[in-house]
């Protein structure tokens, strides 16, 4: 009995030492705050919480990857929505979900899952962007307006808003693709996709696990339907009488271009299935250019025969007769960001991707300058960090035989360097924008028209042996040319204009802005005062 008993007292004692251990161990000071596995670390200055200058590259794109991009990116997003996809976070920002699920309000599923919620600062910093931002959206659903339905202007954005998460790729939902035109019209011209959308029976529901589409959705959709043929063009006998984007000019694309530049990694940052990039390349000549194989042009399509003369002419019909949305439709530029296709761009194929350096023929240590995704892929660019980018370090370079450009050309000014600085500060985007506010009236020589001239035409036109033996380093010399008259060799305002008789300028890039021709143009017109 003495045995048991003593027996007893030892392990009483035993559990009693183990579990004030184990309590010991679990203590931690009051002032302590432990950090649970899953917590990270806020992308931003929580405690400051400065609101004072939101941005999307600089304030809510960093909130997003730390909190949101792990499960919203890559090949299968949940919820269908890639928020490295501007076109979707501009979807849920808009319709309230971001807001909704980010606050964990009744009726959302609350964000990010599986982790702590947003600090408030984090969340008013979101909220304060999304409600200072106009977000480009499908038709008004209010006041249906079905006057002028066309497949790339109102059919698409319902598509691409509804559909194209699942029927794209790479799940390709039901084996249908409606990044593919011929996907579309297939299931338009058999009755599937108004079936799909009206929820008739007999038909599976769309979209599905969301909202029905609008009446006004539904009714633009089934208009176009009705008033659309949809045929391919006969390339052998080339009726170019009525040429329309839908009709015409998009299944040749489809055909010919549309399998590399559309998402997930649209070549060259273009991507076909958004009528803003096609836009964009049809309006500044790099479309014609690439498929009339012009020097100076990537030969398109790359690796696949040239299109007919047919398909090229019937394009460049539909370009010449299209008015491309552009100013008040097109996006605002903001003073505080720097715009790859505005800024960057120019800039770097004037100083650096030119023939000898890194255009896409020369290609000097394998570094090519002519286009955001070739500047992406050879340049060494590190998103929000230009200190280690290795394009930011060859231009900020004191040793001569490292720095780019290298001698006898001149190095970039402090001025450019800090745009292509501030441009990877801002997260390297393939971004550009439209001047809103244009005023070429009073223009001033220092101020308006040598900058435009810096960016855009020194790389070329400056040092021991400049292109053409034109040089446009000085007032001097940039008034010379400005005297000649458009069409006549060596005319400043007929290259930047692409008058016929005059070189395309810039080289091997895009037009000048309407505004920045109209400044040189009134400059001009002024008596070119050297102010």
């Amino acid at each position: 009995m003495k045995v048991i008993t003593l027996q007893k007292t030892f392990f009483l004692v035993l559990f009693l030492a183990a579990g004030v251990f184990v309590f010991n161990a679990c203590q931690h000071k009051p002032d302590e705050q432990l950090k649970p596995d899953n917590q990270v670390d806020p992308p931003i200055d929580t405690i400051a919480c400065d609101s004072s200058n939101v941005t999307y590259p600089g304030t809510v794109l960093p909130i997003l990857e730390t909190y949101c991009l792990s499960c919203h990116s890559g090949p299968t997003p949940s919820g269908a929505l890639d928020f490295t996809d501007y076109n979707d976070l501009a979807f849920v920002a808009e319709s309230g979900q971001l807001l909704g699920a980010l606050k964990h309000q009744e009726g959302f599923v609350a964000m990010p899952q599986g982790m702590p919620k947003l600090s408030q600062c984090e969340i008013d910093l979101v909220e304060i962007w999304v409600n200072d931002t106009t977000f480009i959206t499908p038709p008004d659903t209010t006041e249906c307006d079905t006057s002028m339905i066309t497949f790339p202007g109102k059919v698409l954005p319902i598509l691409q808003n509804n559909c194209i998460g699942c029927h794209g790729p790479p799940a390709f939902e039901g084996g249908l693709n409606f990044t593919d035109y011929a996907d579309i019209a297939f299931v338009a011209q058999s009755g599937q996709l108004l079936g799909a959308i009206k929820h008739e029976a007999g038909y599976e529901p769309m979209p599905q696990n969301a909202p029905a589409l609008t009446a006004c959705e539904i009714l633009t959709i089934e208009t176009w339907i009705n008033d659309t043929t949809f045929t391919t063009i006969d390339t052998t006998e080339c009726d170019s009488s009525n040429v329309t984007f839908p009709g015409t000019v998009y299944p040749i694309l489809q055909e010919n271009c549309i399998t590399c530049h559309s998402q997930p990694v649209p070549a060259a940052g273009l991507d076909f299935t958004d009528y803003e990039d096609l836009a964009f390349v049809a309006q500044s000549g790099q479309l014609l250019g690439a498929i009339k194989h012009l020097a100076g042009y990537t030969p398109m399509p790359e690796n696949a025969p040239p299109l007919t003369d047919c398909e090229i002419g019937l394009i460049q019909k539909w370009v010449n007769d299209t008015t491309f949305n552009t100013g008040n439709n097109g996006i605002p530029c903001d003073p505080d960001t720097v715009y790859f296709q505005n800024d960057v761009l120019p800039l770097l194929q004037s100083s650096c991707g030119i023939a000898g350096c890194h255009d896409a023929a020369t290609a000097e240590d394998g570094v090519v300058l002519t286009s955001y995704l070739s500047v992406m892929q050879t340049a060494g660019v590190q998103p929000f960090n230009p200190f280690d980018s290795e394009i930011y370090e060859v231009i900020t370079e004191n040793d001569p035989d490292d720095r780019m450009p290298p001698p006898p050309a001149s190095a970039l000014t402090n001025d450019q360097i800090n745009l292509i600085y501030t441009w990877i500060s801002q997260g390297a985007l393939n971004n550009h924008c439209e001047q809103m506010d244009c005023d070429s009236t009073n223009v001033s020589f220092s101020q308006e028209v040598f900058p435009i001239i810096q960016n855009s035409c020194l790389g070329c036109h400056s040092g021991a042996n400049p292109n053409g033996g034109i040089s446009l380093t000085n007032y001097q010399q940039i008034k010379n040319q400005a005297s000649i008259s458009p069409g006549s060799s060596g005319s400043l305002l007929g290259a930047i204009t692409w008058a016929t008789g005059n070189s395309n300028m810039p080289q091997n890039g895009n037009k000048l802005s309407d505004c920045d021709i109209g400044i040189i143009r009134n400059w001009i017109e002024e008596g070119m005062p050297n102010n």
